[in-house]
């Protein structure tokens, strides 16, 4: 399998994936982002790490430590060691459901907040991923094309996912995958 989709997510939250302490993401939309805010717009794409707009402070307390050391390498290039594919996604248009899911997801209660008051449009995503992680990452060039404030970029080259490993087991993620629904109430 190969894949030319990428989802920007904090640095943080790419090394939490691929240490296999979360599998939920939590999504509004940048600020370049269609009218609509964020969409699942795909089921299975990379995780672009980026620092920008990345602050410990938006990180629950556990998860502060993914901070340092998080930064890429270059301005110049990107390095892709994270596949995720989304097994459930939810439009939350709760605050004490998000409340509930405290714990499962790195962001910090005033960060969710934030997020699901942002813009006066009471709601957050929460995408629920299996994520497999490379054991050495993929570096590409960071281009002009990946700019801008958008949760998608299409990478000019197809990735290939070979040797990509999950970074939770089975029994473990089906454990998340039903705690969260649990929490949830779906």
């Amino acid at each position: 399998m190969a894949s030319r989709e990428a989802l920007k997510e904090w640095a943080s939250v790419e090394r939490a994936l691929a240490a296999g302490r979360v599998s939920l993401l939590v999504r509004k939309g940048g600020i370049s982002e269609r009218r609509g805010g964020f969409d699942v717009e795909h089921r299975a794409f990379w995780i672009f790490p980026t620092a920008f707009h990345q602050n410990a402070d938006e990180l629950a307390p556990g998860f502060r430590d993914l901070i340092g050391g998080a930064e890429p390498a270059s301005r110049d290039e990107v390095r892709l060691r994270v596949f995720a594919e989304v097994v459930e996604a939810f439009k939350i248009e709760s605050l004490e459901v998000m409340d509930r899911l405290a714990g499962l997801h790195p962001m910090a209660p005033e960060t969710v907040k934030a997020r699901f008051e942002y813009k006066n449009r009471p709601y957050l995503h929460v995408v629920l991923v299996r994520a497999r992680t490379l054991p050495e990452p993929i570096v590409i060039p960071n281009t002009i094309g990946y700019e801008g404030c958008v949760s998608w970029v299409t990478l000019d080259d197809e990735i290939p996912t070979a040797g990509a490993v999950p970074a939770v087991g089975d029994a473990e993620f089906e454990a998340v995958r039903r705690e969260v629904l649990a929490r949830i109430g779906a």
